[in-house]
C-alpha cells in the first residue's frame, strides 16, 4: 500500500524531482523526503496494527477460557512483537519505496522534464506462440501488461494466494471437528452412557447395571492399568477388555473398516504404536499394575484410528485369563431408553458402587459449544485478515497500475475506447492474476492446514485432515468478493482520467 501511494506521489512530482536534480541535489537528498514519508505511514500503520493485535489477542485468549478454568488469565501485550512488526514493515516498505524513487532519480534532468514516452508493448509470449487468436484486443493488452511487469504480477498472485489460504484454515478446522464428532461418537462409540464401578466387580455387578431403570442393553468392559515397554520406550495407560464382536464400542482402522479383537494379543491406537515404535506382528512387554501384577509379552494384532487419547484393547476373556481372574467387570457401555432417562439418572446418583457415569450427549453438547465458539472466533479473525489482504493487494496493484498508466488509459478513451473497454484493460489484468491466484491459494491453504494439524497433534487430541468442498468454495467467494469490491472502487477512479491533459500533450 505504501508503494502504491509513493508511486502516485513520485509520478505527480516527477518534474519537481528533475528540477531538484538539475539544481545539484543528490539522489539521497531527493529520496530522503519520500523515505521519511513512507516511514511515517509505516509507523502509523504499525500503531494501528498493534491496537488491532491487542484486540484480536484478547479474543484469542477467550479460546483458552472456553477449555480451561484458570483462576485468573489476563492478556499481556508483547511489545517486542510490535517492535519486530515495525522493523519488518519498515524494511519491506522501504525496499518498495526505494525501487519507486530510484526510477525517478536515475533519469537525467533533461529527460525527466519531458513528457513520458508511450510504453513499449511487444507481443506476449502466448501471442508469439499463436495461442491468443480467440482473445479480444483488451485481453491481449492485459496479457502484455502482466508479462511486462513479472515481479509485480508475481507478488500480486502471492498476496491473493495468501488471502485464499487464510480462509481455508478455519473452515478445515470446522470440517475436521465435524468429522471427528461423527467418527468418534457415532461410528465408533455408539453407547448412550458409560458406567464405571468403584472397584472391579463380578458378574453380579454387570447384572445390576443391566437392570438399572431404562437400560436396554449393557456391554461389559474390563479396564486394567499397565505399563507398556518396547525398544527403550515406555508408556503407562490402561488396557480395555471388550467382548468379541462388541457393538457399542467398535474398533475401526484408518479406512473406517472394523477390526475384530483377536483371541490373543492386543489392538492399539496408531498413535500409541508410533510412540512405542512398534508395528503389527511385533510384541510389546506389558507390566500390569494391579491384581497379581503379571508381566506379559503380547503381540500387536491390529492398529485402530482414534482421535482422542491413546488406547489398547484386548478380548475381555483373554484379558481375564492373563489377570488370572473370573468374570470381572470394571463397568459397562449402556443403551438407555430416552423415555426413562430421568429415572436412570436418579438411580445412578443413588448407587454408591458407581464411581463415575459419562453421558455421551452431555459430552457432545459441551464439546460442540466450546469448539463452536472457538471456531466462530477463528473464522471471524481469519475472515477479517483475508478480506484486508485481498482488498489491499488488489487495490495496491490497481493503484500502482493506474498511477503508471493513467496517461495510456486516458489516451485509449481519446482514440475511441469505451469506459468499459478501458476498465477491461486494467481490471482484466487483475482478473487474470486473481484466476491464477485462486488455485494456487487453495493448494497453499491445504498445505498450511496439513502443516498445522500435524504440528498440533498430541496424545490428548488429534484432528483428522478434512477439507470440504464448501470450505474451498467459501475461501474463493470471500477473496473474489473482496476483489470485486476493489474493482468497483477502481472503476470509479477510471472515470476521472484526465483526457483533456492527454489532448494537450506535446508528444
Amino acid at each position: 500500500m505504501v508503494n502504491a501511494v509513493l508511486a502516485r506521489l513520485v509520478r505527480l512530482q516527477r518534474e519537481q524531482i528533475a528540477q531538484m536534480k538539475a539544481l545539484g541535489y543528490s539522489s539521497w537528498q531527493v529520496g530522503r523526503h519520500y523515505l521519511g514519508f513512507a516511514f511515517v505511514i509505516v509507523v502509523i500503520g504499525s500503531i494501528l496494527g498493534g491496537l488491532a493485535g491487542r484486540f484480536m489477542g484478547s479474543g484469542l485468549l477467550n479460546l483458552y477460557r472456553l477449555f480451561f478454568r484458570f483462576p485468573t488469565l489476563d492478556f499481556t501485550m508483547d511489545y517486542s512483537a510490535v517492535a519486530l512488526a515495525l522493523v519488518v514493515s519498515t524494511v519491506a516498505s522501504l525496499i518498495g519505496v526505494l525501487s519507486v524513487v530510484w526510477m525517478a532519480v536515475k533519469l537525467p534532468p533533461a529527460e525527466a522534464m519531458r513528457p513520458e514516452p508511450p510504453t513499449s508493448f511487444k507481443p506476449s509470449l502466448l501471442e508469439r506462440a499463436g495461442l491468443t487468436g480467440w482473445m479480444s484486443p483488451v485481453m491481449r493488452m492485459a496479457l502484455r501488461n502482466i508479462e511486462r511487469r513479472p515481479w509485480q504480477s508475481a507478488f500480486t498472485v502471492a498476496g491473493l494466494s495468501l488471502a485464499t489460504g487464510l480462509m481455508v484454515l478455519p473452515g478445515s478446522m470446522a470440517d475436521s471437528i465435524d468429522y471427528l464428532l461423527t467418527y468418534q461418537w457415532n461410528d465408533s462409540q455408539r453407547q448412550d452412557a458409560i458406567a464405571f464401578l468403584v472397584e472391579p466387580g463380578s458378574g453380579e455387578a454387570l447384572h445390576d447395571l443391566e437392570h438399572l431403570p431404562g437400560v436396554m442393553f449393557a456391554e461389559p468392559i474390563r479396564v486394567v492399568q499397565a505399563r507398556f515397554h518396547h525398544a527403550q520406550r515406555e508408556r503407562r495407560l490402561s488396557i480395555t477388555g471388550l467382548p468379541k464382536g462388541s457393538i457399542l464400542n467398535r474398533l475401526l482402522d484408518g479406512n473406517g473398516r472394523r477390526i475384530e479383537l483377536p483371541d490373543e494379543g492386543l489392538v492399539m491406537s496408531q498413535a500409541l504404536a508410533e510412540k512405542l515404535g512398534i508395528s503389527v506382528g511385533e510384541s510389546v512387554q506389558v507390566a500390569v499394575l494391579e491384581g497379581q501384577r503379571p508381566h506379559l509379552q503380547l503381540p500387536v494384532r491390529g492398529l485402530i484410528e482414534d482421535f482422542a487419547g491413546v488406547s489398547a484393547f484386548m478380548e475381555i476373556d483373554a484379558l481375564r485369563r492373563a489377570m488370572k481372574e473370573g468374570a470381572t467387570v470394571s463397568g459397562a457401555y449402556l443403551i438407555v431408553d430416552e423415555t426413562k432417562w430421568e429415572s436412570f439418572m436418579k438411580k445412578i446418583k443413588r448407587t454408591p458402587r458407581l464411581a463415575a457415569t459419562i453421558v455421551k450427549k452431555d459430552q457432545l453438547r459441551a464439546f460442540r459449544t466450546t469448539t463452536g465458539e472457538s471456531i466462530g472466533i477463528l473464522r471471524r479473525m481469519y475472515l477479517t485478515l483475508a478480506v484486508i489482504v485481498a482488498f489491499g493487494v488488489v487495490y495496491n496493484s490497481a493503484r500502482i497500475a493506474l498511477s503508471e498508466r493513467g496517461r495510456d488509459l486516458a489516451t485509449l478513451r481519446v482514440v475511441g475506447f469505451t469506459q468499459r473497454e478501458v476498465a477491461g484493460v486494467l481490471l482484466g489484468e487483475l482478473t487474470l492474476l486473481l484466476l491464477l491466484a485462486l488455485p494456487t491459494g487453495l493448494l497453499f491453504g491445504r498445505g498450511l492446514v496439513t502443516w498445522i494439524i500435524t504440528k498440533v497433534r498430541t496424545d490428548t487430541v488429534r484432528l483428522p485432515l478434512v477439507i470440504s468442498d464448501a470450505t474451498y468454495a467459501t475461501a474463493v467467494l470471500v477473496v473474489v468478493g473482496a476483489a470485486v469490491a476493489c474493482f468497483a472502487l477502481v472503476a470509479r477512479m477510471l472515470r476521472k482520467l484526465d483526457m483533456v491533459g492527454v489532448l494537450k500533450a506535446r508528444d
